[in-house]
């Protein structure tokens, strides 16, 4: 399986090493909690998102499992998306009053999608970060902060590869970000 996941991250890899012809723009998504599909279990939310800095985001219990970010549907409700594209995950009935929210609010993404038909979803970490690599994509890859390409503040890239240490990342290449969600 371990070999099965770096094959396919060093074919995505290699599918991004120079700019290709379909990726002109990147789909800025603000996401809306309103109509989350999933499971609905009773917890509660104790502070401000790790992941996002959206003011409406919070990091939230269920059992001993934390859930971030999780965002207000309402004063007794939030959403934790874990499917973005098919918008399903949990929903969380509060059983305490939700903490003040996050005042330094900014439009850093939270999550991402990288281009080319790979698949690979990236999300903002909540613990330990590798280095200037603060998501964590499937198949064991980290991505820096998407930016805007020059002369396309339309079009977004990250620079991605795979931790090799608690502080470097190797294989890193530019690659890009066919969706991203803030």
């Amino acid at each position: 399986m371990k070999r099965l996941s770096a094959l396919l991250i060093a074919l995505a890899m290699m599918a991004f090493a120079a700019q290709p012809a379909f990726a002109k723009t990147t789909k800025v998504m603000n996401y809306s909690a309103a109509g989350l599909k999933g499971k609905t279990v009773k917890g509660y939310c104790w502070t401000s998102s790790n992941a996002s800095p959206r003011a409406d985001a919070f990091r939230c219990m269920i059992g001993n499992s934390i859930m971030d970010p999780c965002f207000k549907v309402n004063a007794k409700l939030v959403a934790c998306p874990q499917n973005l594209v098919a918008n399903t995950g949990t929903l969380i009935s509060l059983t305490k009053p939700l903490p003040s929210p996050n005042a330094n609010v900014h439009a850093k993404p939270w999550s991402f999608q990288l281009a080319g038909g790979s698949g690979i979803m990236c999300n903002a970490g909540t613990g330990t970060v590798v280095g200037n690599y603060p998501y964590y994509c499937n198949g064991n890859l980290v991505c820096s902060v998407p930016a805007p390409v020059k002369g396309s503040p339309t079009l977004f890239v990250s620079q991605c590869g795979t931790p090799s240490g608690p502080m470097s990342v190797k294989g890193v290449q530019k690659m890009y970000v066919l969706t991203l969600w803030q």
